[in-house]
């Protein structure tokens, strides 16, 4: 290579090093710097002249640097990217360190390049920010689909009833499995289960629903777990899938589970436990795990109390509960409720008709034992029934017609509980209450009261305190 052809290249390299827009340093095998750029100094907000002649441990040391890549490089004599920040500089830098060896295999020096990624953790942060502000418009947009529910019956005008579909929400995004909804019949509870299967990301999956009070116990196994051809009498020479298996990884909503016999119970729970399913008259077990709904009208409490429920079983259904409230409870949402049933059933009818104040009043003062069901039977009803374009008359009539109703089947439920209160087994009773009472304030000991009652002295220790009865010496 010629002088000219030298100086040439050494240009190259110096135009090269100086004009990098990486910071460049080089230090010798001691991890002294011998050279560094215009970039570094910017980076490390340094004068070149300040630092170079001196060893990286000494800038450790003092703290212009928190971490050298060039000490590790000389430790490990391998290539090494650090994170560093110098305390007088806003840049947080990606800083990797190269040996380069020279032909005997000995370190020559240690190169380090330095990358600005504070640039990077902007975008980052912006990035993050970016993200969290598309969750905020979609769990936003989401809401806005609680204003869109009236398209499908569900109104929540009331502060209770927003808050159960806030919940429901929130259960439906997380894709929540384990839900129980309680709430009285009519209130609307599959409504809200097929509204948490729509708003969750299973809703292009099956949403398959079985009422637990509609069937006997084999067929509602059957239903629920399939079997395989020959299981029992009757059953398809094919063999049937159980629904738990067509839910796969949809939901399935078990209405009025507080019904549900207890052998089909613990079946269930086994299922809930491995998410196996074993079809009757079967070998093998599949798996197939769904989302699983719950919804009752009773008190499972109580009737766990009542070995009429598995205790375990509610307390795998119920990992969130969420509760519908009466109508009774939520007057604001029966004016938007009537009119979307009106509108439906005018169109449905091909008619025209109204309700003015006078029926909107009365409808506000109903308790509706039936809930949302039975306010759609009425409005469906006077619309059907009624030949007047108002159907104010008419539904004040059906009220009061139906007010009547229900008086009369509590007077009868009231009469019937007085008559089985009348038993036998009551009156006899009654009657031994009131003689031990007697014994008990005519004499002083139970040996006296026996005596008198003619029966032995620990039957009347027993009897008295069966009926709560003290005698006190006098």
């Amino acid at each position: 290579m010629t002088s000219d052809s030298m100086k040439k290249t050494i240009q190259y390299l110096s135009a090269i090093f100086d004009q990098s827009a990486d910071g460049l340093m080089i230090a010798d095998p001691n991890g002294v710097i011998l050279k560094m750029n215009q970039a570094a100094e910017r980076l490390n907000a340094v004068k070149a002249e300040d630092l170079v002649g001196r060893d990286v441990m000494s800038l450790v040391k003092e703290g212009q640097i928190n971490r050298s890549a060039t000490q590790e490089v000389l430790e490990s004599k391998r290539q090494v990217s650090v994170i560093q920040k110098a305390p007088g500089s806003k840049h947080t830098l990606l800083v990797t360190g190269t040996p380069v060896f020279d032909d005997q295999g000995d370190l020559a020096f240690v190169v380090v390049n330095e990358r600005d990624i504070s640039l990077i953790e902007t975008m980052q942060a912006e990035l993050e920010r970016t993200r969290l502000a598309s969750e905020k418009i979609k769990d936003e947009l989401k809401q806005l689909s609680l204003l869109e529910l009236t398209q499908n019956d569900i109104v929540a005008h009331s502060n209770s009833m927003k808050q159960t579909l806030r919940v429901a929400l929130k259960l439906a995004i997380i894709d929540a499995s384990n839900i129980l909804i309680q709430g009285e019949s009519g209130t609307g509870k599959g409504l809200l289960a097929k509204f948490i299967h729509k708003n969750s990301s299973r809703n292009h999956k099956p949403f398959i629903q079985i009422n637990c009070a509609a069937l006997p116990e084999n067929l509602l196994e059957a239903e629920l777990f399939g079997y395989v051809k020959g299981a029992f009498t009757g059953a398809s020479e094919h063999g049937k899938t159980g629904l738990l298996e067509l839910a796969a990884d949809g939901t399935l909503f078990l209405d009025e589970i507080g019904e549900m016999p207890i052998i089909v119970q613990a079946k269930l729970l086994k299922y809930l436990d491995d998410h196996e399913i074993r079809p009757i008259g079967g070998t093998e077990s599949k798996q197939a795990k769904c989302t699983i709904i719950a919804a009752t009208n009773r008190d499972l409490d109580r009737l766990t109390r009542q070995k009429k429920f598995r205790l375990d079983l509610l307390h795998r259904l119920n990992a969130f509960t969420l509760s519908i409230p009466p109508l009774r409870e939520r007057p604001e949402d029966i004016l938007d409720l009537v009119g979307i049933n009106l509108k439906k059933y005018n169109r449905k009818y091909n008619r025209r008709a109204y309700i003015d104040i006078k029926g909107f009043e009365c409808l506000k003062k109903y308790e509706f034992p039936g809930n949302v069901r039975e306010l759609i039977n009425i409005i469906k009803q006077a619309v059907v029934m009624c030949d007047k374009r108002y159907l104010d008359g008419y539904i004040i009539n059906s009220l009061a017609s139906v007010k009547t109703s229900h008086t009369q089947t509590q007077q009868q439920e009231e009469e019937a509980n007085t008559q089985a209160e009348q038993t036998l087994p009551n009156q006899l009773n009654q009657l031994e209450r009131k003689i031990l009472e007697h014994a008990a304030i005519k004499y002083d000991t139970t040996r006296q009261a026996a005596k008198f009652l003619g029966v032995s002295q620990p039957s009347v220790v027993r009897k008295l305190k069966k009926h709560g009865i003290t005698i006190t010496k006098r």
